[in-house]
């Protein structure tokens, strides 16, 4: 099975070493992490900021029922990651055909329901965050509780979802997959 997770190891270690091996790195040394700097986060807040309204749109997009609302937030391939009543994870890259295909259910109509959220927004530099979000939504007289995840990118001048993760959505349907995050 194919995951996201093991294409991810490198970097992280990477990540994890890169202040170590550039406090000895000399230019022109071979070393790969000589011209690397650590970048910095100069609008931490203003991002903050944006990523939340980013959140707010795509509520919105969901309560008005509009799918090209939600799409145009969305930086496309996205990964797709969410794990199965098993507890098997999985995630795949999807375009913005397959998205469309299995999210054009939740947006058929306009949704009346009443969201919170608890939304924590790490900076990873001005154009790289992720967010983690603990939210109630209650609809209809019933509440539905959750926690995702969500990395953006800032493309453009615009923060955009690159990534998407929530748990229990692996028995439904993707299109032409089966499953969501079947091998391809």
């Amino acid at each position: 099975m194919k995951t996201p997770f093991r294409s991810l190891t490198f970097p992280m270690l990477l990540a994890l070493a890169a202040p170590a091996l550039a406090a000895d790195a000399q230019p022109g040394s071979g070393d790969p992490m000589a011209a690397w700097k650590q970048p910095k986060v100069r609008a931490e807040e203003k991002d903050k900021k944006e990523i939340h309204a980013l959140f707010g749109k795509m509520e919105a997009a969901g309560k008005k029922g509009d799918l090209e609302a939600a799409m145009a937030l969305v930086d496309f391939p996205v990964l797709m990651v969410t794990d199965d009543s098993k507890g098997e994870a999985m995630g795949d890259a999807w375009t913005k055909e397959q998205w469309t295909e299995v999210m054009k259910p939740f947006y058929s109509k306009p949704m009346d329901a009443k969201m919170t959220h608890k939304a924590n927004i790490f900076v990873v530099t001005d154009s790289l965050a992720v967010a983690t979000d603990t939210w109630t939504m209650t609809t209809g007289g019933k509440t539905t509780s959750g926690r995702s995840s969500t990395l953006f990118i800032r493309r453009g001048g615009e923060w955009r979802i690159k990534a998407m993760m929530e748990g229990g959505w692996g028995e439904m349907p993707a299109p032409g997959q089966g499953q969501v995050g079947a091998g391809k």
